[in-house]
C-alpha cells in the first residue's frame, strides 16, 4: 500500500477544503429548516439523486468504459460509510440544534488519523496530535456537554463523525490511487441513490414546490461541496486536511445566528477560537518560522489533476 508523501500544494488544499465546507453547511441549514416534515431517508435519496444527475454528464462524457475501476471495494467502503454518516447526521439534526449536531458530526478529524493508522500503519505525527487535541477541546467548549446532550441526538451525531472519518480516509486512498474525481463522485452518488431508493419509496412524503426547491438546493450544494473536497484531498493528506472539518462548526454557528436567529454565546466564541487554532496548528508547526511566508505561495502545477 502506498504511503502518504509530503503534499507539495498543501496551501491550495486547505483553501479548497475551507470553501467546500461552506457548501456543506448550506445543505445542512436547508435540511434543518425541514425540521421533521420528511423522513430522513427521503432527504438522503433526493440529495444523492440530484447530485448523481449533476455529476453523470461529466463522468460519462468519455463513455461507460470510463467508469471501470480496479479499486471498487475502496469506493464501496467510502460510499457506504459516507451514506451512513449523512443519515446519522440528519437524524441528529432532528434532536439537536444545527450547531450541536454539526459539532458532533465533525468530530471526524479526531478519528481520521486513528483510522489512517489502523489502515495504513503510518505513524501519527506529533503536530497532528496537537492540532486534534486543541480542536477537540474547542468542540467540547462549544458543545458544553450536559445530561441533556447525552441523548439519542448525541449518539447519532457522534457515530456520524466516526462514519465520516472512515469516508475521509477511504477518499485519501482513492486519491493516492489516482482515481479521477468525476468517477469517485459518480460511484458515491450512484450507490447512495441505489441504496436509499427502496426505503425512500416506502416512506415517501410529497413535498410542496417550495420544499422541492429547498431539496434541489440541498443536492446542488452537496455535489459542489463533494467536488471541492475531492479536489482538495489531491493536494493534502488525510491527517493534514481532516482538522479543517472543524471550520464547519464555525460556519454552522454563523448560519444559526443569521438564518435561525440563534446568536453564539461567549462559550461558542471561545470554542471557535480554539477550533481555528487547532485547525491551523499542524500546518504552522510543520513549517520552519522563516519558511511560513513562502508556504502560502502557490507554485505552478507540473500537471493538471485528472477530472
Amino acid at each position: 500500500m502506498e504511503q502518504e508523501k509530503t503534499p507539495p500544494r498543501l496551501t491550495l488544499g486547505i483553501c479548497i477544503s475551507l470553501f467546500a465546507y461552506i457548501f456543506f453547511v448550506i445543505a445542512s441549514s436547508l435540511v434543518f429548516s425541514f425540521k421533521k416534515q420528511f423522513p430522513t431517508i427521503q432527504i438522503i435519496f433526493i440529495l444523492n439523486c440530484i447530485s448523481l444527475i449533476c455529476i453523470a454528464p461529466i463522468s460519462l462524457r468519455k463513455g461507460p468504459k470510463y467508469l471501470h475501476t480496479s479499486v471498487l471495494p475502496i469506493h464501496l467502503l467510502r460510499d457506504i460509510s459516507g451514506l451512513i454518516s449523512y443519515y446519522l447526521y440528519f437524524v441528529a439534526i432532528r434532536y439537536l440544534n444545527l450547531t450541536d449536531a454539526t459539532t458532533l458530526n465533525y468530530c471526524a478529524p479526531f478519528f481520521v488519523p486513528i483510522v489512517w493508522w489502523i489502515w495504513m500503519r503510518e505513524k501519527i505525527d506529533l503536530h497532528v496530535w496537537w492540532s486534534i487535541i486543541v480542536g477537540f477541546i474547542g468542540v467540547a467548549v462549544i458543545l458544553n456537554p450536559t445530561k441533556q446532550i447525552f441523548q439519542e441526538g448525541f449518539v447519532f451525531g457522534l457515530f456520524a463523525g466516526i462514519g465520516s472519518s472512515v469516508a475521509f480516509a477511504a477518499l485519501r486512498v482513492l486519491n493516492l490511487k489516482r482515481e479521477p474525481m468525476s468517477r469517485t463522485l459518480f460511484y458515491y452518488f450512484f450507490f447512495g441513490t441505489m441504496i436509499s431508493a427502496p426505503f425512500a419509496w416506502l416512506y415517501w412524503v410529497q413535498p410542496s414546490w417550495i420544499q422541492w426547491a429547498k431539496m434541489l438546493g440541498v443536492g446542488t450544494s452537496t455535489v459542489i461541496a463533494q467536488m471541492l473536497l475531492t479536489v482538495a484531498y489531491r493536494y493534502g493528506t488525510a491527517s493534514f486536511l481532516s482538522p479543517l472539518g472543524y471550520s464547519t462548526v464555525i460556519y454552522a454557528a454563523i448560519s444559526s445566528w443569521l438564518v435561525f436567529n440563534t446568536p453564539p454565546t461567549m462559550r461558542s466564541l471561545v470554542g471557535t477560537l480554539l477550533i481555528i487554532i487547532g485547525g491551523t496548528l499542524t500546518f504552522i508547526l510543520k513549517k520552519k518560522p522563516e519558511s511560513i511566508a513562502k508556504t502560502f505561495e502557490i507554485p505552478k502545477p507540473k500537471e493538471k489533476p485528472p477530472l
